[in-house]
């Protein structure tokens, strides 16, 4: 663990990560890097959601907290059954121009950030190279909630977001890579 948590690790995984060319490439990947994460590692990640959701107004964050610990769990699970079996669908096609930015953007954002939860921001960045750029999924479960009232839909075969376009401006946004469109709302 304690190469993920030194700039030479995060370099090292972002090296290896940029090496996959195709998703069953970026899966393998995937599942070597967050197999090195332990249970308690998962706890932490959740401690750190909880402690960033206490300055949310309660109702949203009632809302908001279950999808965010799908976003984590449901990911991780999904990440380290689908590797073992290894059945993913359309596993030889190339992974999009766009997953070179997105590794740069890793590996900027977690030297950038507080070194003590470092590991915590990558593996983030991990689960949702998993959901994007492996299974082409948004980021954010279906019926995460957004303020307004909008939430990521699921419409005709097509993933919608209420803040796909709204968030580019954001340094550490996945919005960039993301395959939901923006939805109407």
């Amino acid at each position: 663990m304690s190469t993920i948590r030194s700039p030479e690790g995060v370099r090292e995984i972002c090296a290896r990560l940029r090496s996959a060319k195709t998703r069953r490439e970026l899966a393998k990947l995937l599942y070597r890097e967050v197999s090195g994460y332990s249970l308690f590692d998962l706890q932490e990640m959740r401690a750190r959601v909880e402690r960033d959701l206490r300055s949310v107004p309660a109702g949203y964050r009632r809302r908001l907290y279950p999808s965010v610990m799908e976003q984590i769990f449901t990911t991780h699970h999904t990440l380290i059954s689908t590797a073992r079996r290894g059945d993913l669908e359309g596993g030889d096609q190339s992974l999009p121009e766009e997953y070179r930015d997105f590794c740069d953007m890793v590996e900027k954002m977690c030297l950038a950030g507080d070194e003590k939860e470092r590991h915590l921001e990558l593996l983030y960045f991990l689960l949702a190279a998993f959901n994007i750029f492996v299974l082409d999924r948004p980021a954010h479960p279906v019926g995460t909630p957004f303020p307004g009232g909008f939430e990521v839909e699921a419409r005709n075969g097509e993933y919608l977001c209420p803040v796909r376009e709204k968030a580019d401006d954001v340094e550490n946004a996945l919005c960039p890579y993301c395959p939901a469109k923006q939805s109407d709302g």
